[in-house]
């Protein structure tokens, strides 16, 4: 059965997905000045939230991966109604941005790809590049690497994404949400694919 939007429209959506607490809802709340619910643990946004900001709506995805406090069937069954919601709703989807947390991207890469398994960022990154005309990379608590590593992890994430999909060049953008930092960058690339698409742009919380 298709999902429903419970905002009860259809307009074009703006998705926010990344693995948990890396930061989306913080993200979005920077944006919109919308009150978002922010978890403190691993899994505690379980369901989708949506926003509506008059010419699109705004999708917080729950967090996928682990999620503190949680069995392993409710996390495969949030991880499946996430897959389903999003396929469901691909037609109305103008772009997803895609939040990993920079400062341990690689540590999580390397496990996974240890146990021979395809590391849960990449393996969301390419579903959502099926699924979305256009992915945001928001390389989020850069704030929380030293200076002299950003460059290396940066080449690293881009590295990652480009091998897992290599049809399609990652659009990256450094930021720390709770600073604002990369804040007015997402911004302005979000208002400029509206602009693309004759869109008006939404009332969002700082110019």
């Amino acid at each position: 059965m298709k999902e429903q939007d419970p905002t009860g429209n259809n307009k074009p959506l703006i998705v926010f997905a990344g693995r948990s607490n890396v930061g989306k809802s913080s993200t979005i709340r920077v944006l919109t000045g919308k009150k978002v619910r922010v978890g403190k643990r691993p899994g505690s946004t379980r369901w989708e939230q949506m926003i509506d900001l008059d010419p699109v709506t705004i999708v917080d995805i729950p967090g996928f991966g682990f999620m503190s406090g949680q069995s392993k069937t409710t996390i495969e069954e949030t991880k499946d109604h996430i897959i389903e919601s999003l396929e469901s709703w691909s037609s109305r989807i103008l772009l997803s941005v895609f939040i990993v947390d920079i400062s341990l991207f690689r540590v999580l890469f390397e496990r996974w790809s240890s146990r021979g398994e395809v590391p849960v960022d990449v393996e969301f990154y390419s579903f959502l590049c099926e699924i979305s005309p256009r992915v945001i990379v928001l390389a989020n608590k850069v704030d929380k690497v030293k200076k002299r590593h950003i460059d290396d992890e940066v080449d690293y994430l881009k590295f990652q994404l480009r091998e897992a999909v290599s049809d399609r060049e990652p659009t990256i953008i450094l930021s720390a949400a709770v600073k604002k930092q990369g804040m007015r960058e997402l911004k302005g690339l979000i208002d400029e694919i509206l602009d693309e698409e004759g869109l008006e742009k939404p009332q969002w919380a700082f110019t």
